[in-house]
């Protein structure tokens, strides 16, 4: 009993940390509707997802930028077909963004 009971306790204390734990604060609407007005070949899926605060592949890497600022590191792959980068973000439990020609082709999360 005691053993389910503290296991139970340890379970709702990572919930608690995991709920708190912000991805990264985003944009106020009046930064974001500048940053589109000043972007306006900006692609649809950027568009969506910087007002939804999602993140898919296929964004262009400015928008990343803008979301979550400056990355915490850049790695570089060589991939027989081109060189990766890789945009690595810390806030909030490790991200890891995969860009290719300015675009993201993957995400990693931790």
């Amino acid at each position: 009993m005691l053993q389910k009971l503290l296991s139970l306790s340890i379970m709702t204390l990572v919930l608690i940390a995991a709920c708190a734990k912000k991805d990264y604060v985003k944009p106020e609407l009046d930064q974001i509707d500048a940053y589109v007005k000043a972007h306006p070949d900006l692609p649809e899926l950027d568009k969506s997802c910087i007002y939804d605060g999602r993140f898919e592949v296929g964004l262009k890497q400015e928008t990343v930028r803008f979301l979550l600022g400056e990355p915490k590191k850049i790695e570089y792959v060589n991939q027989p077909w081109a060189v990766q980068e890789n945009w690595v973000y810390t806030k909030g439990g490790r991200k890891v963004f995969i860009v290719e020609d300015k675009h993201v082709v993957g995400i990693l999360q931790d």
